[in-house]
Order: structure tokens, then C-alpha cells, then sequence
């Protein structure tokens, strides 16, 4: 039979269980930071954690009702099992961001991360002490008894929490602010917060009418009679330095590497570090600066103005959704659906965003422009992203739980899924092509939503806030393809195009330069971003100018 313990001292055993043990990631990362090596470095490590528990059994002391405090230890500690085995797993830290993905993801991309060594975790490090915790029976005592040992023990705790703190203050607050990474793998605080900051700024949206932006969008005639066409693929979890076309010495680009006239940008960076923030930015209109998630929500974007401007929009979807941007616009959802390119896991290749697409070219009645957004290089799964015969570089990891594959198999697998991107880039351009025949000028530019971290400093994965984020995370691959009849009818310099790559782009381009390929005007459109611009031959009385 279990002996009855006083809440005080259940509530200190929990504190101590919760930061010593279920904070490994924190304490690891702790440690690679302030580097210990001699005593007034180790005396500063001993006052953080005695800092970081006596603030935890505080907040512990608060609310150590029976019920309350149970019910709290209930839930947080198979939370905080979790939360420690992906950052431990992954290196991930966790923000208001990472949140977002976790409610905004959908099922097949949930079970990719469901792993044994995390249900290992939830349940021997959070469920079985949740349990024994709750098992434990309570010393009986009066309220003032009670009380009066909780006040005791709190004022042990808040002397040594200040008695410890006082001393390094300064050295806190300064380690902080350098490495704000810090707090971010804190649990359970930090996803504490930022389930805080995701639900803060959900409550303040609630937009009922989106504002309209680009009012005064139309189109400017060639007179050449020909329909144009222009496809934007939205990439996924690409990194610009595992492309061939940008130097990687491994051949990631067999096929686009012998594709004539593609323009590759080798200095592409992206407006986020997550899906649900780099892909309504770059339809937004606004700069990565001035982006947030709420304010492009409130407004309309790029595909609205190409549609009011008079140009077919089509959204076709291989991903988890296209996070509010297609809302107002023709959407097919290709995710699911069983076709030739169906591979395990009830998921498609990216080849179904190409399938189909001749034929929906050639009954084009207008102009247009196509989104396809691709499942790309979505991790940790990352040999469910092609197909068998891509597999170029083996021996591929094949587990979702890295910690299980050694590093270049890891790689191996994340590589394979760029060369089936390059499949797919290059099967696309072969189909827009052939679109001439069709009496249509096509181009396309690709971009990746984002990077991603494969090891380095024991970082996996994407998410890092932006202000310290890897370069990993976000220098992307982009490249431009355009059919020599669209080159010709905008104008286009293709030398010019080429020595233009060399400068530092990313998604605050593609809002102004597909405007500027469809020969759309309006007053929200800045030629200094539009990657075309600077290069288009015509005289502005010929061609038009879409200045305001």
C-alpha cells in the first residue's frame, strides 16, 4: 500500500520529475549554449536550475487542491513526454507557429510523426507517473494545517528562487535575448504560451467580409490573339543547397539540368519557415516583414486580382491545403485519390498535379494561371514522397523516427525526393511545351515553400522562428521557365533573365511578377519586384505599363 504523502511534497517531486527529467531537450541545449568549464560557469548553471524549479513548484503550489492539481498533472505530463520527444527527436522548439501546424495538419501527415519511441514516451515517462501520482494518497489535514505548510514551503521557495535569480540576472536576461531558442524548448511553458498565442490571435480575426485589394486590376491586350498561360508551383520542404542546379555535388536535377532556357535562382529565400505562413505570404502581396497571418486573411490576394482582372484560376491541391489562399477560387484536391501514381500510404506523388493537365490546356477559352502545390519533400516520411524507381540514393531512411536511421540515410531519402521533384518540374515543362500547339504561351515558376534541417547542430525538420532560423530553412530552390512565344509576346530578354538570377530573390517577388507575366495593372503592383520587369524589351506604347 502506497504511504500518504503531504501535497507539498507531491508538488516538489513534480516539479523536479517535470524539469530535470521530461526537460532533457532544454537542459542539452542549456548546456551546448553556456559551454561549463569552469566553477563560476558551473555555480551559473546551478542557479538556473534552481531558478527554473523553484519557479515550477511555485506555480505547482498554486494549485495543489487534490482534484485541481491531479487533473493538472493528468494532462500535463504525457504533454510535456511528448513535446520532449519531438524536440528531442527532431531538435524542434516550439512557438505559437509550430502550434498552428499541429492543429492545421491533416491525418496522413499525423501519422507519419506517430512513432513506437513516442508512444514510449507518452506512456512510461507521462501516463505511468500521471497515474502513480494520482495513486498516492494525501496526508489528512485541517484547511489551516494545510494551508499554513503551503505558505511555509512557498516562501522556502520564493527565497530561493530570488536568492538564486538576484545574482545572474543579468546574465539570464542576456542569454535570453541571444538565444531565445532557450525558452522555446522550456516545457511545458513553452507550449504553454504558445498555445496562448495561437488561440490570442485566432480570437482576434474573426473576419466576416475579406477587404478587397487590387480593385482597379485589368488586364493590358497584346493584340497578338494567342492565350498565355502561367503555372506557379508551390514546392514543399525543399532547401536550395540540395539542389544540383545550385552546385550540390550529388545529381538532385538530372532532368532540369538538360532543360533549355530555364532560369535558376540561386539566392531564393522564403517569407516563413512552415507552410501556413510561407504560402499566404507569397500570395499576399505583402513583404516577409509586413506578412502576418491575420492581416492577409483579412484581405484579398494574388489569385483574387488575377480573377478579377479577368484571367481563369485554378488551384489543383496534392498537399494538406492551400491555408485559406484558393478559398475564393476553382480548387481541386488531388490528395487521395487513387490513380497510376498512387504509392503506400493512402497518398499521391506529385506526378497527379500533372496528370490531366494537357487536356485542361487545350480547352483553355481565356487566359490563365494554374497553382499546383505539391507534397514535395514533406518529412519525416520522407520516402513516401516518390516512387520506387527514384530512389537514386541508397540506403534511403524508411522510418519516421530518425534517431533510428543513421544521417546520410536520412539524406539519401530527402534527396530522393528532390530528384522526383525534378521529375515532375521537368514533366510539367514538357506539357507546356506542348501547349504551342495549342495556340497558347505557357511558363512556370517554381519555388519551395521552405527549406529544411537535416542534422545540422542535431536539427531536423522546419518551424525555427525566423530570426533564428537555420539558412537550411530557408534558402529555397526557385527556377523559371518560360516558352520562347511567351518570352517573345511579353518582350522578354532571356540574357538579361539569366544574369538577373544572380540576385538575392524569394517570395516577395512572385505576388508582383505573376501580375506582371499575365499583364495585369494595378496600383498595388511594384515593378522593382516583378523578376521580368527589368528585362521585358517593348516600348511601354507597344507593350502598356502596369505603373500606376
Amino acid at each position: 500500500m502506497l504511504k500518504s504523502r503531504r501535497p507539498e511534497i507531491l508538488a516538489l517531486i513534480a516539479a523536479l520529475y517535470i524539469v530535470l527529467i521530461l526537460n532533457q531537450p532544454f537542459w542539452r541545449k542549456f548546456y551546448e549554449i553556456v559551454a561549463p568549464h569552469n566553477l563560476r560557469d558551473w555555480l551559473f548553471a546551478g542557479a538556473v536550475a534552481v531558478v527554473v524549479i523553484s519557479f515550477s513548484y511555485l506555480l505547482l503550489l498554486a494549485v495543489s487542491l487534490k482534484p485541481l492539481l491531479r487533473a493538472i498533472i493528468i494532462v500535463v505530463l504525457p504533454l510535456t513526454a511528448a513535446a520532449s520527444y519531438f524536440m528531442t527527436e527532431y531538435g524542434i522548439v516550439i512557438d505559437a507557429n509550430t502550434v498552428r501546424n499541429v492543429i492545421e495538419t491533416d491525418t496522413r501527415e499525423t501519422g507519419d510523426l506517430i512513432t513506437w519511441k513516442l508512444l514510449g514516451y507518452v506512456v512510461f515517462l507521462g501516463v505511468a507517473p500521471a497515474i502513480l501520482f494520482c495513486l498516492v494518497p494525501w496526508t489528512e489535514r485541517s484547511w489551516r494545517d494545510d494551508a499554513r505548510a503551503k505558505l511555509k514551503y512557498a516562501a522556502f521557495s520564493a527565497a530561493a528562487f530570488f536568492a538564486a535569480l538576484l545574482p545572474v540576472l543579468g546574465s539570464v536576461l542576456s542569454l535570453g535575448r541571444e538565444h531565445k531558442e532557450l525558452t522555446l524548448t522550456l516545457t511545458p511553458l513553452n507550449y504553454a504560451s504558445a498555445v496562448t498565442t495561437y488561440w490570442r490571435r485566432e480570437s482576434r480575426k474573426r473576419v466576416k467580409v475579406v477587404q478587397p485589394f487590387g480593385e482597379d486590376a485589368h488586364r493590358l491586350a497584346t493584340g497578338d490573339g494567342r492565350k498565355s498561360l502561367f503555372v506557379i508551383v508551390v514546392g514543399e520542404t525543399a532547401r536550395a543547397d540540395h539542389f544540383a542546379l545550385n552546385g550540390y555535388a550529388r545529381p538532385t536535377n538530372p532532368e532540369l539540368s538538360k532543360v533549355p532556357d530555364l532560369i535558376n535562382y540561386a539566392h531564393a529565400y522564403s517569407c516563413g519557415t512552415d507552410t501556413a505562413q510561407s504560402v499566404p505570404c507569397m500570395f499576399s502581396g505583402f513583404d516577409r516583414k509586413a506578412f502576418s497571418n491575420g492581416r492577409a486573411e483579412t484581405r484579398q490576394n494574388l489569385l483574387d486580382i488575377l480573377k478579377r482582372a479577368g484571367v481563369d484560376v485554378l488551384w489543383r491541391e496534392n498537399q494538406a491545403g492551400c491555408k485559406g489562399v484558393c478559398e475564393r477560387v476553382e480548387t481541386e484536391t488531388l490528395t487521395g485519390h487513387k490513380v497510376p501514381t498512387f504509392f503506400p500510404s493512402t497518398e499521391n506523388g506529385d506526378d497527379i498535379l500533372v496528370d490531366g493537365l494537357d487536356d485542361r490546356i487545350a480547352t483553355l477559352k481565356t487566359d490563365a494561371v494554374i497553382v499546383l502545390h505539391m507534397m514535395g519533400s514533406h518529412g519525416p516520411a520522407y520516402w513516401k514522397r516518390y516512387p520506387p524507381q527514384y530512389e537514386t540514393f541508397a540506403p534511403a531512411c524508411k522510418d519516421a523516427q530518425f534517431s533510428r536511421c543513421e544521417l546520410p540515410a536520412i539524406v539519401n531519402a530527402y534527396d530522393n525526393t528532390l530528384v522526383y521533384t525534378d521529375h515532375v518540374l521537368a514533366r510539367l515543362i514538357g506539357v507546356l511545351s506542348n501547349a504551342a500547339s495549342e495556340g497558347i504561351d505557357a511558363g512556370m515558376l517554381y519555388v519551395s515553400d521552405h527549406g529544411e534541417s537535416l542534422g545540422e547542430h542535431g536539427l531536423y525538420l522546419h518551424g525555427m522562428p525566423y530570426a533564428i532560423a537555420p539558412e537550411s530553412q530557408i534558402h529555397v530552390p526557385m527556377v523559371v521557365w518560360l516558352s520562347p512565344a511567351l518570352r517573345e509576346a511579353r518582350g522578354i530578354d532571356e540574357a538579361c533573365m539569366a544574369k538577373s538570377a544572380s540576385e538575392r530573390v524569394g517570395h516577395d517577388n512572385l505576388f508582383h511578377s505573376a501580375l506582371g507575366i499575365m499583364n495585369v495593372a494595378t496600383r498595388v503592383y511594384d515593378p522593382k519586384l516583378d523578376l521580368f520587369a527589368a528585362c521585358k524589351t517593348k516600348s511601354p506604347k507597344t507593350y502598356g505599363s502596369l505603373a500606376p
